[in-house]
């Protein structure tokens, strides 16, 4: 039954991206701001202790594990005999877009593994405006949209095929 395989696929990927997309939204909301306030300083010593430990495990599992899972749901719809396009399109959406978040993760990565080492307070005040556009601003905004359009795709399941086929 390859719908359930896909249906299954689907919500495992739905689910790991709604963590990722809750973390980000939590640090563009809450964080982000605070961290301004603070300023980078603190925000370098916090980062040293979270994201350059535990996140070093805990943040690659979430954003590939959600990109496999996107990417696995998207090659088993794409094996199922008519796949609604009402599931299809949103879900190769949110391949594109969790790939988009990976290539921006590329560029954001480098910028807290940085961090590891002892720099100045220019330095700092740099990776600090430079991680916040890059792996928070523009990656956070490709993970949280993959997010949206994989609640999409899977809410489009639970509609009858003959509507679906309509749209």
């Amino acid at each position: 039954m390859p719908h359930v395989r896909t249906r299954l696929l689907l919500v495992a990927a739905t689910v790991v991206s709604g963590v990722l997309a809750g973390g980000i939204v939590d640090r563009m909301i809450v964080g982000g701001p605070a961290w301004h306030e603070l300023g980078s300083d603190t925000w370098v010593q916090y980062s040293r202790l979270a994201d350059l430990g535990t996140g070093l495990v805990a943040f690659p599992i979430e954003g590939i594990g959600s990109a496999l899972l996107i990417i696995a749901a998207a090659v088993s719809n794409y094996f199922d005999r008519n796949a609604p396009l009402a599931v299809s399109l949103p879900l190769y959406l949110a391949v594109a877009l969790s790939i988009i978040g990976l290539l921006l993760t590329a560029k954001a990565a480098p910028i807290m593994l940085g961090l590891a080492e002892p720099q100045s307070a220019a330095a700092i005040q740099h990776a600090f405006e430079d991680f916040f556009f890059w792996g928070l601003y523009l990656r956070g905004l490709a993970d949280m949209l993959a997010f949206v359009v994989l609640v999409v795709a899977l809410a489009n399941f639970a509609w009858p095929k003959s509507e679906l086929n309509r749209a």
